[in-house]
């Protein structure tokens, strides 16, 4: 009678296995977050880039609205308009009784 004995050597080869699936995995998952990082850094790098445009078109800006309500603007404008200035103002107060 022949007596049928497992491989013994199974356990090493199942060990073997779970480990390079492992480290199969772990390669994957270091790609695609590679991949993210570096879309990301981009994405950030355009966001700034348009940021500083934003800035620089915002400060242009204010310098348009500081230009046209400077005090000589003003006083052009209600020269135009037909104001005339009060030297000494009197103003009329109302009592509250």
């Amino acid at each position: 009678m022949t007596v049928i004995q497992p491989n013994k050597d199974s356990g090493l080869l199942g060990l073997i296995t779970s480990l390079s699936i492992l480290l199969v995995g772990v390669a994957v998952v270091t790609i695609v977050v590679y991949s993210k990082t570096v879309s990301l850094k981009d994405d950030i790098a355009g966001l700034t880039q348009s940021i500083q445009t934003e800035q620089v078109q915002n400060s242009q800006l204010k310098d348009q609205l500081f230009t046209m309500t400077g005090p000589g603007n003003l006083q052009k404008l209600a020269a135009k308009e037909g104001y005339v200035r009060v030297v000494n103002p009197q103003w009329a107060f109302v009592s509250r009784s």
